[in-house]
């Protein structure tokens, strides 16, 4: 049987009807596919036959097991795995949207202020993966979703766990882990022992690509493009597009140092700073009260240099009556005012729960007593999809935001929410939840029960007081 769906469908048709092949890379091809038993649509990936051959059925689904624990906004999860007929496959939610290759090949270099708010999402993703001991080991334009305006990290850990099952039985059968224009010099080295900063390195190589349009290293041949990561020194991004700001070059290019102990030593550091960073018009503005860790070595910005730049950019907002929303909408620092964003539907079949849904979050966290709540139509009246959660909250003075999203299958849906502070995007406070929505108005009940009492939660860790439970 030649038919690669054909043979799919023989070996999983039980479980998944397979439609068509969306992609395929180098460890695997990738099928649309209908999970029958929750009727979802799926992406369900398919480890290239002689990978397959040489993982072996058992090893395989049993490294990739622990990728199913992950569960964070910015991670696509893991639905699935196993063998069947000789074929290693994985499964992933299908996401409606692009790539963000296919958004850097169709548009080239980004905005500014685009180019960090995806790397912002990324390091965060990166940053609670490694704090569970997950690596990536292949951060790349292709292996990150855009979902409306958020940024989804794909396959999280795979090449880790292929790379672990295989061992060095990889190289007999010509199967890289990893890609040669997004890998760290270890890797590019064939070095046993790699740790989390070799994903910090290729979120460096990401962000070089978004801003410049074009990776640091580029070379006819796979091997060109290896030496390259050893043994070269790539050109400062500034020199090759001057409007990025000074401070984000340098942040990205200490994340492509060749030592691992001259980059940032963790992704929770790169996350800080991009905080930092990024305005809507693709400035810099201080927007996060943690100090900002020091460059070290010189090859960054001194301590005394981003002492200054904060100080200017603090004039300047103030200048431009931005005090408050740097501050906190009402200069304290503390959360006294909440709104709840128009919950997006991403599968398109929910447009009256979700309208609901708002509703009666905004009300339970107003029945907390502890902050004020932007009423529902207000919401709906400046949060139009298009305008930046920064400038909703400026408009309606609001200190920090409900972000949720909804994804059904069948009578199976996943609820993602954030709160977030509206000005650096940094969750203060995020869960997800599968329910059975057959009975819609337990399910909505049970929903918004968790998200008030995850809010009321925060709100005490800040001192303020709250009842969790209202809502319920």
């Amino acid at each position: 049987m030649t038919d690669p769906i054909a043979r799919l469908s023989a070996a999983l048709g039980d479980r998944y009807a397979i439609e068509r092949e969306i992609g395929s890379g180098g460890m695997a091809t990738v099928y649309l596919a209908r999970d029958i038993k929750h009727d979802r649509e799926v992406a369900l990936k398919v480890l290239r036959p002689e990978l397959a051959a040489t993982l072996g059925p058992d090893r395989f689904p049993r490294e990739i097991r622990i990728l199913a624990k992950l569960q964070h906004p910015n991670v696509l999860p893991l639905h699935d795995s196993g063998e069947s007929s000789g074929i290693l496959y994985y499964v992933m939610p299908y996401v409606e949207g692009e790539s963000l290759r296919q958004k850097l090949d169709r548009d080239g270099q980004l905005p500014v202020h685009d180019a960090v708010r995806i790397l912002r999402e990324v390091a965060d993703a990166l940053a609670y993966a490694h704090q569970h001991g997950v690596l990536h080991r292949d951060i790349k334009p292709d292996n990150v979703m855009l979902s409306g305006r958020h940024a989804l990290v794909t396959d999280f850990g795979v090449a880790k766990a292929v790379s672990d099952a295989g061992g060095e039985k990889l190289t007999t059968v010509g199967v890289a882990v990893g890609t040669p224009t997004y890998m760290s010099p270890e890797q590019a080295t064939g070095e046993v022992r790699i740790d989390h900063r070799s994903d910090i390195y290729t979120l460096g190589v990401l962000g070089y690509e978004l801003l410049t349009g074009s990776p640091p290293f580029v070379a006819a041949t796979a091997q060109g493009v290896l030496s390259a990561q050893v043994l070269e020194r790539p050109v400062p991004i500034v020199e090759r597009r001057p409007a990025v700001p000074q401070p984000l070059s340098d942040l990205l290019m200490r994340c492509l140092e060749k030592d691992p102990a001259d980059r940032w030593q963790s992704a929770e550091e790169v996350l800080q700073v991009l905080e930092t960073l990024g305005t809507p018009s693709g400035g810099i503005t201080p927007t996060h009260t943690r100090p900002v860790p020091t460059v070290k070595g010189g090859k960054g910005l001194s301590r005394r240099a981003w002492i200054t730049v904060a100080a200017v950019a603090l004039v300047a907002a103030v200048g431009g009556g931005a005090a408050a929303l740097l501050l906190g909408g009402h200069g304290s620092g503390r959360i006294e005012r909440v709104g709840v964003l128009p919950i997006r539907d991403i599968s398109g079949k929910d447009s009256v729960f979700v309208r609901a849904l708002q509703d009666a979050i905004t009300t339970g966290i107003a029945q907390l007593g502890a902050v004020g709540v932007a009423p529902v139509s207000d919401m709906a009246r400046v949060a139009n999809g298009s305008t930046p959660d920064a400038e909703v909250a400026k408009r309606l003075n609001l200190d920090a935001l409900v972000v949720a999203s909804v994804f059904r299958a069948g009578n199976v849906m996943r609820i993602t929410v954030q709160f977030s502070d509206p000005v650096t995007t940094r969750s203060l406070w995020s869960d997800t939840y599968e329910r059975d929505v057959s009975d819609v108005l337990a399910a909505q009940g049970d929903i918004v029960h968790r998200i008030v009492t995850g809010v009321a939660g925060k709100l005490r860790g800040t001192g303020q007081d709250s009842t969790a439970g209202a809502g319920s």
